[in-house]
């Protein structure tokens, strides 16, 4: 199993054999660490590091595919073993200082654990780890909140058990 905590399947509209499909997109997707790729009789499974890894590499299947190409909900993938394990992700965000009281407070509410902030005007800088389940959306959010002026990194921190089960349909 890939340690990317993200997935989503994508399929061609008109393909009869999804796993056909499958083996035609691969080739227009070059190999990177933080996504990878498998190939099913659903489509094409595609799992990620993060919501902009998955992004790129639909951007690139719509160029190729365009209107034809179906892509599927974003899944956590949670690991399953004695207990269930699900994703909490780092982030760091450079924002205004003047956008610094509302990043922070949006991570707050968003159940993040401040590790550093720090404000020196004209900017501000936060560091935080949060439930991925939590964070998704997040840089969409993040633009709406800041004008679209922040910049944020996010990346897989660490599994923490679950206290409670995942929602059917998450992934192994």
């Amino acid at each position: 199993m890939n340690n990317h905590p993200l997935e989503c399947i994508c399929s061609h509209r008109d393909e009869s054999f999804q796993l056909k499909f499958a083996r035609q997109a691969i080739r227009f997707l070059p190999p990177r660490p933080d996504r990878s790729f498998e190939l099913s009789h659903k489509g094409l499974i595609v799992s990620g590091e993060t919501e902009a890894s998955l992004a790129s590499v639909i951007d690139v299947l719509k160029s190729v595919y365009a209107e034809h190409l179906c892509v599927g909900e974003l899944t956590i993938r949670y690991r399953h073993g004695s207990e269930v394990e699900e994703p909490h992700m780092g982030v760091r965000v450079l924002c205004l200082a003047s956008h610094f009281d509302a990043v922070r407070d949006d991570l707050v509410a968003r159940g993040a654990v401040i590790s550093d902030a720090e404000v020196m005007p004209p900017i501000g800088v936060l560091r935080a780890t949060a439930s991925l389940v939590k964070l998704l959306g997040y840089p969409r959010d993040l633009a709406a909140l800041t004008q679209a002026k922040a910049r944020e990194v996010m990346w897989l921190s660490h599994y923490a058990p679950l206290a409670t089960p995942p929602p059917d349909g998450s992934a192994a």
